[in-house]
């Protein structure tokens, strides 16, 4: 060989090199497309109307809705609603509220078309109101209000539809502020549609006359677009950061650095009304339209169209997006004026969903994902689905590909084999499927015995092995398709009925109704694994670096191979915290946690800790009905069938959510008089009267990721020994205080587990009696001292008039005394005088 053929070798060799490693590295960084699954809130569960305009959250983290039909106030368990009442001026004065705003000292402004402007009063639980009156030159300039902002100097601004209002500082009266053009006359901007206050405290507003900026100095300034062809009638404005964005009835466009506003999106976005925009904590852009919810990724990223459809669960429940909030968990909330509202949770894109989607055919064929099979290119998923029908898809793209139809019931399981053939298990019958072709041979099972097959894997001899419901174990030539009974060891005839087949490490392990198997190579048999349940069922097993997990419905097991066999280690039961799964697979991740994929759902056990977390729509998943058959791509990415699709996740990407969220105390009430009457606890500081009887405290941490899996603890100083539980409803009865000075402490943890504490522990004083009070001490002081007092003045009264009895007695007696004397003295006298 020449040196220069040979080097001409080499320089093609690798330039092969490096295209598979290029491909191998696309493969494995490939990751599949994100599909945002919605939470649906609608009027039964509490809104009151499905027209929803504005959303906003408080200081505290509660989520405030207007709508059609008044204001709706969430706290993650419960809706509260707010309407017009007739003859009472103290609620709404219209049930149409069309913006919300939650000003720096945490009160709430709403407005409407018909609404004017009101302010909620939490202490008071009423609303105060201003609307436009004719003889009133500082009243509102109409009861017709679009927006609301507030200016970090506190100053109120309020869009009409005539013109923009400023609210003077005592809350008496609005200024009329007005366009001064350069060089022209005052003039009104007309209706303001929109306003924001952007990063630096300068306010934006859009009106008929156009989008302007006010400066810190009060001087506005006109915005225009770098295309005057270009409408800038806003319906909204919003901004991240410098980036400002302009919502219009055309188009989003955004301010550039040198102050014009430019097309965004592209055609990605329909010609239609653009109604809002915001961008998430992960950089994601999200755009709401007439015409449905529209996103990109991150800057620079093409948009894409988020699936429209209403009637799809998981979907968003209405069409147009009116406006949209970003929590301060990072989760987003829609408001759609035809369908109530949809949430995504922060962890949302910890799962992405293919589906059925109506009027779609570049979709899945159907909704249902009966089994799963992974392509051996690394890119694509074979799916199967009810009516024989197979699909390929590119997760990547979403594109899918309609491979077979017509095989015959539903397919049960799916593999690939070496030569890109796709076996394809049926109700009562295997096919062998040419992908590139797209025909199948249908194996005969003749008289082999196998009448029900489950799944088809490869062997440990090239050879394919099936598994069945009740008729063993069965070996089929890849080349002939002839099929052969494996013999097995029957210590129970429950062996007989299939779980699970896996080839590891050269050693080719069955799971059944009866126990777990291997197959002996030597003999060319299956038989009882040492050490390894024998009777008992094994649902699914996975491998551990040192050993394997087997599960049932009962619980976990995990077994250490070593000395040729197994040996029990840890075993995890409903003692341990099992969940009760009906399990149809497992999986364990890089770090050694194990995912346990049932019929009831998807849930992980961390063996560091010894705890269980469920997964849900929290986090993206839809629909967590598996059925059995997953595939995990070179991308790490795992994909399962599901009763709503198939479903796609990283398992060693998926972690806790850390932020601690909100908690706060939203309402302290008591027994008064016989009717619940709540008392006010702004200050902190609750004061209870004597005659007050069962003292609620209802709390609440602000987490949507699951609201029914919040869960609280109590502890008031002075009365508790310490912390009592209440579980997830957030409210306690302290019924049977003694008066006295007392001390609330509420700690809550919503789904992502972080507990939370009150920023302020809640003092609570309970009044005393009247006889127990500090002036009735003193009168009973007093009184004890006059009576004392008296007690003393009548015993030496007494004692006076005894010594004075006794001076009037022994007057007397000397009396008697001189007297007698006297006598005797003159009788002596006499006697002496007579002799």
């Amino acid at each position: 060989m020449s040196a220069g053929l040979l080097g001409l070798l080499l320089v093609i060799s690798a330039q092969v090199s490096a295209g598979v490693a290029a491909a191998q590295a696309s493969v494995t960084t490939a990751t599949p497309l994100v599909t945002p699954q919605f939470r649906r809130y609608g009027v039964s569960d509490g809104l009151p109307s499905s027209n929803v305009y504005a959303v906003v959250q408080d200081h505290n983290g509660a989520i405030w809705f207007g709508t059609k039909g008044g204001i709706a106030r969430y706290d993650g368990v419960h809706f509260r609603v707010f309407r017009h009442a007739a003859n009472e001026p103290g609620s709404l004065y219209d049930n149409g509220i069309a913006t919300l705003l939650v000003d720096k000292r945490n009160r709430l402004w709403a407005a409407g078309l018909n609404a004017g402007l009101n302010r909620y009063d939490a202490a008071t639980g009423k609303f105060e109101h201003w609307g436009h009156d004719p003889a009133d030159p500082s009243s509102l300039s109409s009861d017709r209000v679009w927006s609301l902002a507030q200016t970090p100097d506190g100053t109120l601004w309020v869009g009409t539809g005539r013109g923009l209002d400023r609210m003077r500082p005592d809350g008496h009266g609005f200024e009329h502020v007005s366009y001064q053009a350069p060089g022209g006359k005052a003039e009104s901007f007309g209706m303001v549609a929109a306003l924001y206050v952007d990063a630096h405290g300068q306010l934006w507003l859009g009106s008929d006359l156009g989008v302007f900026r006010r400066d810190g100095q009060g001087g506005m300034h006109r915005v225009l677009a770098a295309d005057p062809r270009q409408s800038m009638s806003a319906w909204s404005i919003s901004g991240t950061g410098d980036e400002i964005r302009i919502a219009t009835d055309h188009l989003l466009m955004v301010v550039g650095p040198d102050g014009l506003a430019r097309h965004f999106g592209g055609t990605a976005i329909p010609d239609t009304n653009v109604m809002a925009s915001v961008r998430d904590d992960s950089g994601r852009l999200w755009i709401g339209t007439q015409r449905g919810l529209f996103m990109q990724l991150r800057p620079g990223a093409p948009v894409m169209a988020v699936t429209n459809q209403p009637a799809l669960d998981g979907d968003l429940p209405g069409t147009w997006v009116w406006q949209m909030l970003v929590d301060r968990a990072g989760g987003l909330w829609l408001a759609l004026l035809d369908g109530g509202v949809g949430y995504l949770a922060p962890g949302w894109d910890s799962f992405s969903r293919f589906t059925h989607i109506p009027d779609d055919p570049a979709s899945l064929r159907d909704s249902i994902a009966t089994t799963m099979a992974r392509g051996r290119d690394g890119r694509h998923i074979w799916v199967g689905e009810r009516a024989g029908r197979v699909d390929r898809l590119d997760p990547v793209t979403g594109q899918v590909e309609h491979s077979f139809s017509g095989l015959g019931g539903d397919v049960a399981g799916m593999t690939e084999d070496a030569r890109g053939r796709l076996w394809v298990v049926l109700q009562g019958a295997i096919d062998v499927c040419d992908g590139v072709r797209h025909g199948c041979v249908r194996i005969d099972l003749g008289s082999s015995g196998m009448r029900h097959p489950l799944e088809v894997e490869p062997g440990p001899d090239g050879k394919m092995f099936a598994r069945t419901f009740g008729e063993g174990i069965f070996r089929i030539d890849p080349d002939t398709l002839a099929v052969t009974a494996v013999p097995m060891d029957q210590p129970n005839e429950k062996v007989r009925w299939g779980s699970q087949m896996t080839l590891r490490d050269g050693v080719f392990w069955y799971a059944s109704d009866g126990g777990m198997m291997w197959l002996d190579r030597a003999h060319d048999r299956f038989e009882m694994a040492p050490g390894a349940p024998q009777g008992q069922s094994v649902d699914a097993f996975a491998f551990t670096p040192h050993g394997m997990w087997m599960a049932n419905a009962n619980g976990m097991v995990h077994y250490r191979i070593e000395g040729g066999g197994l040996l029990r280690d840890r075993t995890v039961d409903a003692a341990h915290g099992w969940p009760s799964i009906n399990v149809v697979d497992l999986q364990v991740d890089d770090q050694k946690r194990v995912w346990v994929f049932g019929h009831d759902g998807l849930w992980r056990y961390d063996p560091a800790n010894g705890r269980f977390r469920s997964f849900g729509l929290q986090d993206g998943l839809a629909n967590g009905e598996f059925s059995r058959g997953y595939a995990v791509m070179p991308s790490g990415y795992l994909y399962a069938a599901t009763l709503g699709g198939v479903v796609a996740f990283d398992p060693d990407r998926i972690g806790e959510q850390k932020k601690a969220p909100p908690l706060a105390i939203t309402g302290v009430s008591v027994r008064r008089h016989g009717t619940r009457q709540a008392l006010p606890f702004d200050a902190g500081v609750v004061q209870v009267g004597w005659r007050d009887r069962q003292l609620g405290i209802q709390a609440r941490v602000f987490s949507y990721l699951d609201p029914t899996d919040n869960h609280y603890r109590f502890f008031l100083h002075g009365f508790d020994p310490g912390w009592v539980d209440v579980g997830n409803q957030g409210e306690r009865d302290l019924s049977g205080l003694g008066s006295g000075n007392y001390t609330l402490d509420v700690m809550a943890k919503g789904a992502e587990g972080v507990w939370a504490h009150l920023p302020r522990p809640l003092r609570i004083e309970v009044q005393a009696p009247p006889w127990q009070r500090w002036w009735a001490w003193l009168l009973y002081v007093v009184a004890v001292a006059a009576a004392v007092g008296w007690i003393m003045w009548a015993w030496r009264r007494r004692l006076a008039q005894r010594h004075r009895i006794e001076l009037i007695e022994q007057r007397r007696a000397l009396a008697e005394q001189a007297s007698a004397a006297k006598t005797q003295f003159l009788a002596t006298l006499s006697h002496e005088i007579r002799t």
